[in-house]
């Protein structure tokens, strides 16, 4: 079979019943998830084999980049080839056709993984740059192209996950443009900021907070809140014993001492009002002080930051 260049052999969808092998000239297949990633097929390539054995639709569109020949083999032809091969010769090109699909699968969650970083590096950087909570889409596409390649689909899968996360929003403004807009100017930050440390230093950032950590940072944060307790330039203060007897109800019978609250003044999150001492009773220390906004910023980072994780890998 001879094709033109430009002429379509198949579109991506259509049900399979024959597979391509190219004898000369090039065929060039995209898909709809991401039409800016080209395959090229040369000569002696295969193509479609795993959706004939299956019967699946095909995988690709298929055009011709220069006058091109094709070999084109029925599904009848084929299954009476296989029919006279040992029986076991299809079971095992019927697994490699699995794994051949599992591969792909874990390429494309791999792909996005490896995108994650750059995408929030570009829009905490924008962030930070302009002082605003948005950012034009098309230039958030552009961008992740020219840093490391990243497909425009790649980035709308990952704003997506973002977006079912509460982290940001896809906004539609004048006419057709898009904007993707932070529901937090710190959030996104610390995204990149905590799998930024995470791939530099191979362990957890101190920015992932221990479960105690966040049932006492969420009780500070829940008296602040039920008590209107006045901030002076985000700053608020709290009694050693209000926090002891909410910790009672809040923290499932977690007794708040000394040694438990250590790894948060450590951190500076939590800052006694007098010297701090984890071997003397917690009761010494009049208050604590924090910084209302940067907890709350914390304990969402740490909200989304495993169920993005899993979203990515699942």
């Amino acid at each position: 079979m001879f094709i033109n260049e430009g002429e379509y052999l198949c579109m991506e969808g259509d049900k399979a019943s024959t597979l391509y092998i190219v004898k000369s000239g090039s065929l060039v297949a995209t898909n709809r998830s991401d039409e800016s990633q080209k395959t090229t097929f040369g000569p002696g390539s295969i193509v479609d084999e795993f959706s004939l054995l299956e019967s699946a639709p095909r995988e690709w569109t298929l055009q011709a980049e220069e006058p091109s020949e094709v070999l084109v083999v029925e599904q009848d032809t084929f299954q009476e080839a296989l029919s006279k091969k040992p029986n076991w010769l299809k079971s095992i090109i019927t697994f490699l056709g699995a794994r051949n699909h599992q591969a792909q699968e874990n390429k494309k969650k791999n792909d996005l993984v490896q995108a994650l970083p750059s995408m929030l590096f570009l829009l905490a950087s924008h962030i930070t740059k302009t002082e605003t909570d948005s950012m034009p889409l098309d230039l958030l596409h552009q961008k992740a192209n020219d840093l490391n390649s990243t497909s425009a689909a790649e980035i709308d899968q990952l704003l997506q996950s973002l977006q079912e996360l509460g982290v940001l929003k896809v906004q539609e403004i004048a006419g057709m443009q898009k904007k993707v807009r932070a529901e937090s100017l710190q959030i996104i930050p610390l995204l990149y900021e905590t799998l930024h440390y995470r791939a530099l230093n191979q362990k957890v950032s101190p920015n992932i907070l221990t479960m105690t950590e966040q049932m006492v940072l969420s009780t500070f944060i829940k008296i602040a809140k039920e008590n209107n307790i006045p901030m002076h330039e985000g700053i608020c203060g709290i009694s050693t014993e209000t926090l002891i007897v909410e910790a009672k109800k809040s923290m499932h019978g977690l007794k708040l001492t000394s040694r438990t609250i250590d790894p948060l003044v450590q951190k500076n999150l939590l800052q006694p009002s007098n010297t701090f001492d984890i071997h003397s009773p917690i009761e010494n220390i009049d208050f604590f002080y924090a910084d209302f906004d940067k907890i709350m910023d914390l304990l969402e980072l740490n909200r989304v930051f495993p169920l993005l994780d899993k979203k990515l890998v699942s």
